[in-house]
């Protein structure tokens, strides 16, 4: 027993091996410091803040030919926007946010899996959906909020391709691998576990709600993030480092938050925190929480900073992470569990199925048709 629970410390610490080059990071984080100049020049580094949500689809680049990892980095982009608005359009129809979280979580898992992409896999589409959702803005300015996403995308791309370049020609250092195949983890990975992570997300949302916490949002947040393990002891890993990293950001952040920088600082300060996030997050995912933290606090409570306390700050947060974090776990025990995953399958193969013979006697009436 003792010897588990010290193998069980030293996996939390531990520093994994990664062929992660410097320029990932690197270009990450310029491309938030040019969108938050932009910002600044124009004199609304609020807005900035809000296209820097755009700027994560730099981070869906594989490690394919340039011409492949483009149109990934594009597709994730249009993704990203997509989750984003219909998170926005929740505003019209508030009881539908439990759905369009669900729906986002579900189709973007299915995506990712059956197109192989890796990490930051479907976080950031959920991600996006759920600020949208939870977003303050009068309802006239949804079309303005969508184009300063599109905005984001628009330098992430360009980030893309100048890091293809750096890697492939002039440093070397990250040689392009084959296109991976699509489609062959199979019915079960693909489809089941996207509608187990839908579904606990979509229920996450809905235990904040009903628990009334102050900052619901990092509920589902937490969840999505958690439910990435590929078993449920990386699960149960993942959600410690989760919660510690979590705890120990925020009162580094508490600390950061008692400075009021000028504005080039405080996009020098996110920069270095995003730098910094993707650096360690595949070597250690607890001292990428706590870079992180801060960071998406920043991002996600820019207009509220000045009027809460830190400290109630840093209670609602740890409150919502660790709720997240549970139904997390519950979700990877599901996903996991022999007997709770094969609900879920048939429930999959009905669906499935169905969508399945519909489409197939829509086809059918179409070619029944008489051409002229």
């Amino acid at each position: 027993m003792k010897q588990q629970i010290v193998s069980y410390f030293k996996t939390l610490f531990m520093f994994h091996p990664t062929d992660r080059v410097w320029q990932m990071p690197f270009f990450a984080a310029a491309g938030v410091g040019i969108v938050l100049f932009v910002g600044h020049f124009f004199g609304r580094l609020d807005l900035g803040l809000i296209a820097v949500f755009g700027v994560n689809a730099f981070l869906y680049v594989p490690n394919t030919p340039i011409y492949h990892r483009m149109a990934v980095t594009m597709c994730c982009s249009f993704g990203i926007i997509v989750s984003f608005a219909l998170g926005l359009c929740t505003h019209l129809a508030p009881f539908s946010v439990l759905f369009v979280v669900f729906l986002v979580a579900t189709l973007a898992g299915i995506l990712v899996r059956y197109y192989g992409l890796g990490p930051p896999g479907y976080f950031f589409f959920v991600m996006s959906c759920i600020l949208g959702s939870f977003l303050p803005f009068n309802v006239e300015d949804i079309v303005m909020l969508v184009g300063l996403i599109t905005l984001g995308t628009i330098v992430a791309n360009a980030m893309a391709f100048l890091y293809s370049l750096s890697v492939v020609y002039f440093f070397k250092n990250k040689q392009p691998e084959p296109i991976p195949v699509h489609g062959e983890l199979g019915f079960d990975a693909i489809i089941v576990e996207s509608v187990i992570m839908g579904f606990f997300v979509g229920i996450s949302v809905l235990v904040g709600q009903l628990l009334d916490l102050e900052r619901s949002y990092w509920v589902a947040v937490s969840c999505a993030a958690i439910m990435q393990g590929i078993s449920l002891n990386a699960i149960w890993i993942k959600q410690s480092q989760r919660i510690i990293g979590t705890f120990l950001g925020m009162l580094f952040g508490t600390w950061i938050f008692q400075f009021h920088f000028p504005p080039l600082g405080f996009i020098a300060l996110l920069m270095f925190l995003m730098f910094m996030g993707e650096l360690t997050v595949v070597r250690n995912y607890l001292l990428a929480m706590f870079f992180l933290t801060p960071y998406i606090t920043y991002l996600a409570e820019i207009g509220t900073l000045n009027q809460i306390s830190a400290d109630f700050l840093v209670e609602i947060r740890m409150i919502d992470v660790i709720v997240g974090s549970i139904l997390g776990l519950l979700g990877g025990f599901s996903m996991y569990h022999p007997t709770l995953r094969t609900y879920f399958t048939q429930i999959s193969g009905n669906i499935f199925e169905r969508l399945r013979d519909k489409m197939a006697r829509k086809t059918q009436e179409n070619d029944d048709k008489p051409t002229i």
